[in-house]
């Protein structure tokens, strides 16, 4: 991951802002994650704690692949949005890696955008336990639409 900013160019307020409405969605809430955009690097979402809904990856206590699915969901499409304010995007593509079980109290995935192109951002994640050990891998696709969303710089 390189030291350059993948945040758009907003002040602080803004950013804080845009994280804030994320973090009040009801499908966050319900996922029990929590947006963090306090690294300019890239885009962070945590699941402390993990809650038993989140556990049941084949009958034991680790995370379920559907959770880390939709955080990894999530994250690589925040991370390729971001780069295109404005228009639409949405994650056309996601090829998950689990690479260990995801065990203890929490998660975080952290993603960043690789290439950046007109139609398509390509973007990375990785998800870490509280160990700081790398459980899962994602690579994703965010398709990009010409259209304008008309809802103003953030949203």
């Amino acid at each position: 991951m390189s030291g350059k900013s993948i945040l758009p160019n907003l002040d602080r307020e803004q950013l804080e802002e845009f994280e804030a409405t994320w973090n009040r969605h009801p499908g966050m809430v319900h996922m029990g994650a929590r947006l963090d955009l306090s690294d300019p690097r890239h885009v962070r979402a945590v699941v402390d704690p993990i809650k038993p809904e989140h556990r049941g990856g084949l009958g034991t206590d680790a995370v379920n692949g559907a959770v880390i699915a939709g955080v990894f969901d999530l994250v690589i499409g925040l991370s390729g949005y971001l780069q295109t304010l404005g228009r639409r995007a949405g994650v056309a593509q996601l090829s998950i890696q689990f690479l260990r079980p995801v065990l203890g109290e929490r998660f975080d995935i952290v993603g960043y955008p690789v290439r950046v192109g007109t139609n398509l951002v390509f973007c990375t994640a990785e998800l870490r336990d509280e160990r700081d050990v790398v459980c899962a891998r994602c690579d994703g696709m965010v398709a990009v639409s010409g259209r304008d969303t008309g809802a103003g710089p953030a949203f």
